[in-house]
């Protein structure tokens, strides 16, 4: 826990970039305090085709998922802290976003195979 889904044009990032990418998200929200390095899970996934507006202009979304029961507060810094990975990054994407959403407690599973 979280899961972030990053979802990116396939023409805007080459595979090492997408690496370091991730690699870059998951140092920021480790260094926040937020969640513990070994919680964290990252995964990109590229899309081919898309609108951005009407243009062509390639966009970054993530999707930042934790279990319900934060504050506004504390989401708000969360979308913060992984919007902060990306101001080392030469990345050039016309807007990079974040939604964090709530994953319901009572419903969420997890086996981990011994």
């Amino acid at each position: 826990m979280p899961h972030i889904i990053v979802e990116y044009s396939e023409r805007l990032l080459a595979d090492a970039e997408v690496h370091t990418m991730l690699q870059s998200i998951h140092c920021a929200i480790s260094d926040s305090g937020l969640f513990k390095a070994n919680q964290i899970k990252t995964r990109a996934y590229s899309f081919k085709e898309f609108t951005n507006a009407g243009e062509s202009e390639p966009y970054i979304h993530i999707q930042a998922r934790i279990k319900s029961g934060r504050d506004a507060d504390n989401k708000k810094r969360f979308a913060e802290v992984i919007l902060s990975a990306f101001e080392t990054l030469n990345i050039e994407a016309s807007v990079i976003t974040v939604e964090v959403i709530d994953m319901d407690r009572d419903s969420y599973g997890k086996y981990v195979p011994k």
